[in-house]
């Protein structure tokens, strides 16, 4: 899943007292907070009109690899692109680095559906998604419906 893709959107991410389990390192459990910061923050850089009270994401799938423990003090950062678009879903892909040596610590692959909050049904992502996140992320491979 690690990708030689340039992240441009990417998010320092503090280790709390209460991430850390009994063993010393943030418990797997945390992980997925810290992987939502960095969606948040992507769709707040690239898609600021998302409001989650009209239109919005749900997971659907969530791929998690855990390559080498965080510890209290290891300063992160959470990087986070877009790899597809298909009719209903965005494709995304996440590292957690350490942010002084740039090593990838764990991966994350996270398919999200575009939602109709109000109507409570999922629906094709905007035109105008897709072309703010092909713009964003240059890299984006888009799907389209087979005929």
């Amino acid at each position: 899943m690690e990708s030689n893709y340039l992240f441009k959107s990417i998010i320092p991410i503090q280790v709390r007292f209460s991430d850390v389990d009994m063993l010393g390192h943030v418990s797997n459990t945390v992980y997925q907070n810290y992987y939502d910061a960095g969606k948040l923050h992507y769709f707040d850089e690239v898609l600021p009109e998302m409001d989650f009270i009209n239109i919005g994401v749900v997971g659907a799938s969530i791929k998690i690899d855990y390559l080498k423990p965080i510890f209290m003090k290891t300063r992160i950062l959470v990087e986070t692109h877009v790899t597809h678009i298909g009719t209903k879903s965005i494709a995304m892909e996440h590292l957690l680095v350490e942010e002084n040596t740039n090593e990838v610590l764990s991966t994350c692959f996270v398919v999200l559906v575009c939602y109709d909050i109000k109507g409570q049904k999922s629906i094709p992502v905007p035109e105008n998604w897709k072309k703010a996140i092909v713009l964003y992320d240059k890299e984006v491979i888009l799907k389209t419906q087979l005929s």
